[in-house]
């Protein structure tokens, strides 16, 4: 009855009608069924020819003009398109994708054709973005800048590869670089050291105005190790002694002068191949550039391309921090996809996307068409709608997987066409 015409719903109430009368004789039957047959009648009336089953959701244009989702009873709402299915359009609401998303190929152009259909949505809803992509990918800043451009949202977009010398800086914390060792499985005694040092470097790089991210390369040195731990260091030429003029140095060290020289050498041995990385990095600094924080806050498009799989650790680590610290309403108002999963522990990927949540922002994950069992059972728990990949010879085509409590469906879908840089391409 629910999609049922009015006309099919009025010769339903008139074979009830005739049932009620030929059922006289029976106490209380025929006011129960003419009582059904008008409310069905009404039902149909009122909302019959307004009802749709829909691919998905019903979109807000249809809602606006009196359409309700013959599932849910509700207006249509959806803002969020993400293809077409049997010739009809494929939508979803935002707070869909907010309940977790995560894209499945192996298929590098078919993961960039998904990053730009995810940006082209977040500019229709005037969304911001965050774009970690794979280090191993061309970089993705030309082609989606190319999906802003007809939304006015690429004027203010920041694009950041590691790979590039004189590429914008990337606003690096502490925090960060604790978190993302941790994330890479070092050792306890190692995040201790990172832990101790990291404060006297700021301090002797502010001081002495020098880039902290490189004195964490000098300093990681057996002998100038030993030698800081000692209350020395040497700066351009000059010995700086901590019972010297200095001497307020000498609270900064307490940390680091607690270790043991043997814990500090095995520590300093497995915490230097990523220090000499770090210095060797352009495009991350300790005292400046792009804040995640506010460029979310901003709304602005924002595409990061990482150098490795530390650096991709780091930009993953900043991303938590920076929704973490944002309000409620900011924090709704973003979408932030991470690529480079496979260098990714499971508890990374855990910590992303419940901070995603927890800011109500929309967090989509890249994976492997064949991610390990852990990561694949996190992803199952932790996300509501998968994109999977799948080819049939030179072609490709994406299957949608939808597990949400009130919308569960498994269809294939084809991208919609939209205007790119003056052209017509499939996004």
């Amino acid at each position: 009855m629910r999609e049922a015409p009015p006309n099919a719903v009025a010769a339903h109430y008139a074979t009830c009608t005739a049932l009620a009368f030929s059922a006289v004789a029976v106490p209380f039957l025929p006011e129960a069924v003419l009582l059904y047959a008008g409310i069905q009648y009404l039902r149909g009336f009122l909302y019959g020819s307004r009802q749709w089953r829909a691919p998905a959701r019903v979109p807000l244009t249809l809602g606006r003009r009196g359409y309700r989702d013959a599932t849910t009873r509700k207006r249509g709402e959806a803002t969020w398109p993400v293809g077409t299915a049997d010739g009809r359009q494929v939508w979803l609401l935002r707070q869909d994708l907010a309940q977790g998303c995560a894209f499945q190929g192996d298929d590098p152009d078919w993961q960039a054709a998904s990053i730009e259909r995810l940006v082209f949505a977040a500019c229709l809803n005037r969304m911001g973005a965050v774009v970690v992509q794979d280090h191993a990918a061309p970089p993705l800043a030309g082609r989606i800048a190319a999906v802003a451009r007809p939304f006015g949202c690429d004027l203010g977009m920041a694009a950041i590869d590691l790979h590039a010398s004189l590429t914008p800086p990337l606003h690096l914390t502490t925090s960060a670089i604790e978190a993302a060792l941790g994330d890479l499985g070092l050792s306890e005694k190692a995040q201790e050291l990172n832990r101790a040092l990291s404060p006297v470097l700021r301090m002797i790089g502010t001081r002495h105005g020098l880039n902290a991210l490189a004195l964490y390369r000098a300093f990681l040195d057996a002998e100038a190790l030993s030698t800081l731990s000692r209350g020395e260091y040497e700066i351009d030429g000059l010995t700086v002694n901590t019972d010297g003029p200095a001497s307020a140095d000498a609270a900064a060290l307490v940390d680091l002068q607690a270790l043991g020289e043997a814990e500090r050498e095995e520590a300093r041995q497995e915490l230097a191949p990523y220090a000499r990385e770090l210095a060797c990095t352009t495009g991350l600094s300790l005292t400046d550039g792009l804040d995640l924080g506010t460029a979310i806050a901003a709304r602005r498009l924002t595409c990061i391309r990482p150098a490795s799989p530390l650096t991709a650790v780091l930009v993953q680590a900043l991303c938590c921090e920076a929704l973490a610290a944002q309000e409620p309403v900011s924090g709704s108002e973003v979408l932030v996809h991470l690529g480079e999963l496979h260098a990714l522990s499971a508890d990374t990927v855990r910590r992303f996307l419940t901070s995603t949540t927890a800011a109500g922002a929309i967090g989509t994950v890249a994976l492997p068409s064949t991610p390990d069992a852990t990561l694949m059972r996190l992803v199952s728990e932790s996300c509501r709608i998968r994109f999977e990949h799948r080819s049939t010879g030179k072609q490709w085509h994406t299957h949608l997987i939808s597990t949400l409590k009130d919308c569960t469906f498994s269809r294939d879908i084809e991208p919609f066409l939209v205007e790119r840089s003056g052209k017509t391409g499939n996004i």
